[in-house]
């Protein structure tokens, strides 16, 4: 964790000010994974991600990357996790726009009957894990549980942690990171 902090911090990836967040959520801070996508830093990244699922023993067998960070985070992450266990895993992904000619539609992969790790960046208010859980159980795939990089440890107007919220939900979260490991 902490050398994904470093990391974080050597690539400006988190930075201070004024942010609306996709949530609408204002913020003092916002976390930008892009500052990864570098084949190096990318693979780094993909590491913390494997050593996160392997320390979990999370059972799947097939990655989903949410449109549009999720997609190259979950097939550097799939690649990774090939090369450390050997493991053939299916990949997934959707787009935010149906297609309406060649394969069509939203989704790119198999989902049908997979157990499915989601791979994203940032965990907010769960907006997106909720959508990606929906769309999952529409395509008959099964949540095995969602891994982000950070955690931003929001709360809702009740005081509840929105990873709280989702955990009652049924959906797992892990995070290689969280606000609360930030030495600020």
């Amino acid at each position: 964790m902490q050398s994904f902090l470093e990391k974080a911090e050597e690539l400006n990836a988190l930075r201070f000010g004024d942010f609306i967040l996709k949530s609408g959520i204002k913020s003092k801070y916002f976390f930008d994974i892009s500052k990864f996508f570098d084949n190096n830093s990318l693979s780094t990244l993909s590491k913390h991600y494997v050593e996160l699922i392997l320390e979990n023993n999370l059972e799947f067998n097939c990655i989903f990357g949410p449109a549009y960070k999720g997609i190259p985070l979950s097939t550097a992450v799939g690649l990774e996790y090939f090369n450390r266990t050997g493991r053939q895993i299916n990949l997934a992904f959707d787009r935010k726009e149906v297609k309406l000619h060649g394969e069509r539609g939203s989704l790119i992969g198999n989902l049908e009957g997979n157990q499915v790790l989601i791979i994203d960046d940032v965990l907010t208010a769960g907006t997106a894990i909720k959508g990606t859980v929906d769309f999952l159980e529409k395509n008959n795939a099964k949540l095995v549980a969602a891994v982000v990089a950070f955690d931003r440890e929001e709360k809702n107007e009740e005081g509840k942690l929105y990873k709280s919220l989702l955990n009652q939900e049924g959906v797992k979260i892990f995070s290689i990171a969280k606000f609360s490991d930030l030495s600020l």
